[in-house]
């Protein structure tokens, strides 16, 4: 049994490099292992609970008619229906095909929201002969910046603290993404190419991580139009979850060339103006996937303290 005078003598051996290298790889089969304890828990804790209430409020709404429109229900119930195939295409590494269901279901909640919240906008929904030149309230942008309402008023401080500006921004910025895989444009071929290469792992992240997002979002909505008052839901195991999916991107793939790969792809140097409004997730996720990585080596017995906390 090694004892603490032992890891001592140890530590006194070797350089402060060589000392970190050491205890990382003793740290590691653990780290590995409560990190699948974790991911387990957080399924247990956020993504269980959350769906099994969507499931609840949806009837709830159904029986009790809590809902002045019934089309809000209904389109809430389809958001819903769409989310399962998202995750679906996604498992399957089918990335075009998910943001176009991502996108419709994104829509389906902004939409089913307003109608709820707006008799102009309702009026509108319900005019099928309606076209671009006579709608006012339905138009996508307007939806969205109208929507910012709804985002304030649901449960928590999520967006209550973000500017308008900065709201508004978020939510353009994720639909404008998402409408990019929704039109044959630079961004599927890039996705084709990439798919070739089996270089998909860091899109599929972001793409768990944009689902997660709408799908609690869609929770919260429902979660409003039923009065629930109860905070069942405990999102620090959707923060932990998301950590969890950042290190599961193989160390391989954490390179600057895969990033660069996808700016080729969209051909950067005619696209610039393009590149400079938005921001890629690739990036980030390369950036958050070495930070973690050093993070752990730096302090690995932090990060087993962390969670066995978690996996009590």
């Amino acid at each position: 049994m090694v004892t603490p005078k032992d890891v001592e003598e140890i530590h006194s051996k070797l350089t402060e490099d060589q000392w970190k290298q050491f205890v990382y790889y003793v740290s590691k089969d653990h780290l590995h292992e409560l990190k699948e304890l974790a991911r387990k828990k957080c399924k247990v804790r956020f993504v269980r609970v959350m769906r099994r209430l969507i499931n609840k409020f949806l009837r709830d709404l159904e029986n009790n008619n809590k809902c002045k429109r019934v089309e809000t229900i209904n389109l809430l119930m389809q958001a819903n229906k769409t989310l399962k195939n998202v995750y679906k295409h996604t498992n399957n590494y089918e990335i075009v095909d998910a943001c176009i269901l991502l996108r419709s279901t994104f829509e389906n909640v902004i939409i089913g929201m307003m109608i709820n919240e707006s008799d102009n906008v309702y009026n509108e929904f319900i005019d099928l002969s309606i076209d671009d030149t006579n709608r006012k309230y339905t138009k996508p942008q307007k939806l969205r910046n109208d929507f910012r309402r709804v985002l304030r008023k649901l449960d928590g401080d999520y967006f209550v603290d973000i500017s308008n500006k900065n709201l508004k921004d978020m939510l353009d910025e994720f639909y404008d993404k998402l409408c990019s895989f929704a039109h044959s444009t630079l961004i599927v071929n890039a996705m084709i190419e990439i798919e070739k290469d089996d270089d998909l792992d860091i899109y599929v992240v972001f793409l768990k991580q944009y689902a997660y997002f709408v799908e609690y979002l869609l929770y919260l909505c429902l979660k409003k139009l039923c009065n629930c008052k109860s905070d069942s839901v405990d999102i620090m195991y959707a923060i932990v979850g998301c950590y969890i999916l950042i290190s599961d991107i193989p160390k391989e793939k954490m390179t600057q060339e895969k990033a660069d790969k996808l700016k080729v792809l969209l051909h950067e140097e005619f696209n610039k103006e393009y590149f400079e409004k938005n921001k890629w997730d690739v990036d980030f996720l390369i950036d958050e996937s070495k930070k973690l990585q050093k993070d752990l080596y730096n302090n690995p017995l932090g990060f087993v303290e962390i969670l066995e906390k978690i996996v009590k």
